[in-house]
């Protein structure tokens, strides 16, 4: 029930906004009303005097582009269409109002939309004025007796038409705005959703291999003065190193102008992890690498994993102080995957250069309770250690 009505509002928010709906109704309409007058009804100045309302259905199509010349164009045009009336004592065919039938429906597709559409001092004045008009039909069309029970009645629902419609103008200008607030909303939403997910992209891939980069550089100068050949050794690491963060940056540009998702990992998660062990171990950490995968692991695990290693490894090198050992487990479990990656690093946590983002191990989390897993962190035995649980189905 709550879905048609829904429906049903959509369609007339649809048709306050669609003037050739309002138009293709009022033909109709029209044509139904003009039909048996056009040979015999009075005619002026050779004319039948059923034209002298297309101007009032001119204004009602025109509403909404030109709300204040729709206006003055159904004011006259109820004006003129009252005096010929009146001057040729013609007997026209009135419903719920002193107007023509087409006449009341363009009035009040003019009220709505002027009602939905201005801002309420414009509209206040604007319907107004059409209600001055209908008064003044009203009044002068016919031999009126202002006394009579008759043209209260006729006035009483005048003002009861006019006031439905601009309660449904309001309603309907409500559910717009309701509606409006709630695709911003969601735009909001989703525009934040994107810089969340290109920002923790932009940590877990390039600051990765910027993090390895400095690393390297750091040690070869340690050691160039003693070891200059040492230090030459460490150079091709750096290149390397810096070769992947160009081409981790070019697959996120890419990515964004093709409006397709931000992830560089492969569909081969082993071969990926083994990537990312021997870019450390290159960065001059030993890395032990235990690793027992399913046959089949969803992309999005797999993508997660992945990260996961990634910004373990990044941060041994920043934080780490002179660890001796890496080991990295993936296996499997009963419900999913288990990733743990522990070093030895002695004593507290150094400071990188740069400082720290803060954003690794927050990334990390919301990656993983993302998936419907579980995730941990901190001090083990004098080193750090992240274990992370993640499910292969069922996951959410």
């Amino acid at each position: 029930m709550s879905g048609r009505s829904v429906s049903f509002v959509d369609r007339l928010l649809t048709a306050l906004r669609a003037p050739l709906f309002i138009g293709l109704g009022l033909a109709a309409v029209y044509l139904l009303q003009t039909l048996p007058f056009l040979l015999y009804s009075w005619r002026l100045a050779g004319l039948p005097l059923q034209l002298l309302i297309l101007p009032t259905c001119v204004a009602a199509v025109i509403c909404i582009k030109r709300p204040v010349l729709a206006v003055m164009v159904a004011t006259v045009a109820a004006g003129v269409t009252t005096v010929a009336v009146r001057a040729l004592h013609v007997n026209e065919p009135t419903i719920l109002s002193p107007l023509t039938p087409v006449e009341t429906v363009a009035f009040l597709i003019i009220i709505m939309t002027v009602v939905f559409h201005a801002d309420a001092v414009a509209a206040v004045i604007e319907v107004g004025l059409l209600c001055a008009s209908a008064t003044f039909a009203l009044l002068f069309r016919e031999n009126t007796n202002l006394y009579s029970s008759e043209t209260r009645l006729n006035f009483a629902l005048c003002v009861a038409v006019v006031g439905i419609a601009v309660m449904v103008a309001i309603y309907l200008r409500a559910r717009d705005g309701m509606r409006r607030r709630a695709l911003t909303a969601a735009v909001t939403d989703a525009q934040r959703a994107e810089r969340v997910e290109l920002a923790r992209e932009l940590h877990d891939v390039v600051a990765h291999h910027v993090t390895g980069m400095v690393v390297q550089a750091q040690a070869a100068m340690a050691v160039s003065e003693n070891d200059p050949l040492a230090a030459h050794r460490l150079l091709p690491g750096i290149v390397n190193s810096g070769s992947d963060a160009l081409t981790a940056m070019r697959r996120l540009v890419g990515t964004l102008r093709e409006s397709e998702p931000l992830y560089t990992a492969t569909t081969d998660l082993d071969s990926d992890v083994r990537a990312a062990v021997e870019r450390a171990a290159q960065a001059g950490v030993p890395v032990r690498l235990r690793m027992e995968l399913p046959d089949s692991v969803p992309q999005e695990v797999g993508r997660s994993v992945l990260r996961l290693v990634q910004e373990s490894l990044t941060n041994v090198h920043k934080h780490a102080n002179a660890p001796t050992e890496v080991t990295v487990e993936l296996n499997r479990t009963v419900s999913g995957l288990r990733l743990l990656v522990r070093d030895d690093g002695i004593g507290g946590r150094v400071v990188p250069v740069g400082g720290s983002g803060g954003y690794g191990l927050v990334g990390m989390r919301e990656r993983v309770e993302l998936l419907g897993g579980l995730f941990s962190a901190g001090e083990v035995d004098g080193g750090w250690q992240v274990l992370a649980e993640l499910p292969l189905e069922g996951t959410r």
